[in-house]
C-alpha cells in the first residue's frame, strides 16, 4: 500500500506555487516573523507530500487587511505572468477578513485559470457551470 502511494506521488506532475504567509500579529514584527516561519515549516511539509513546488514566498508581516489585498492582487498578476500555477496558504481564512472575502479570493484565482491550495482545507475550487465552456448533454436512454 505504501509503495503504491509513493509511485502515485512520483507520477503526479509538480505544481509550481506561490506561498502566502499571514499572521494575526499587527504590532510586533518579530512575533509576526516567528509565526510566519512556523507557518512556512508547516506549509513546506504539505508541499512535499502533495507535489507542490514553492517558487516564491509572500509575507504579510504586520500589515493590515488593505495591504494584504494589494499583495494578493500582485500575486494574481504573477500567476497570470506565468511565474506559478497556484497559490498555497495555511488557511483560506488566514489571508482574508471573513468567509465571504475568502470565497472572493478563491474565486479570483479560479476565474483566472489557476489553482488555490490550503493546508487545512486542501484544494479549494468552485465547480460551477461556466456557459463559455458549454453544457454536457447526457443521454437518458
Amino acid at each position: 500500500m505504501r509503495r503504491k502511494k509513493k509511485d502515485a506521488l512520483k507520477r503526479r506532475p509538480p505544481v509550481k506555487c506561490i506561498v502566502i504567509l499571514s499572521s494575526s500579529e499587527e504590532e510586533n514584527w518579530d512575533k509576526a516573523k516567528r509565526k510566519e516561519d512556523k507557518q512556512l515549516r508547516y506549509i513546506t511539509q504539505y508541499a512535499k507530500a502533495h507535489a507542490l513546488v514553492p517558487m516564491e514566498i509572500v509575507r504579510r508581516g504586520c500589515f493590515g487587511a488593505m495591504e494584504m489585498n494589494k499583495m494578493f492582487q500582485k500575486t494574481i498578476a504573477k500567476l497570470n505572468a506565468g511565474k506559478a500555477d497556484a497559490i498555497l496558504v495555511e488557511s483560506a481564512l488566514a489571508i482574508s477578513t471573513g468567509i465571504s472575502d475568502a470565497y472572493l479570493k478563491v474565486g479570483r484565482v479560479v476565474e483566472n485559470g489557476h489553482r488555490f491550495f490550503s493546508v487545512d482545507e486542501g484544494e479549494l475550487k468552485f465547480d460551477l457551470y461556466n456557459p463559455s465552456v458549454g453544457l454536457e448533454v447526457r443521454d437518458e436512454n
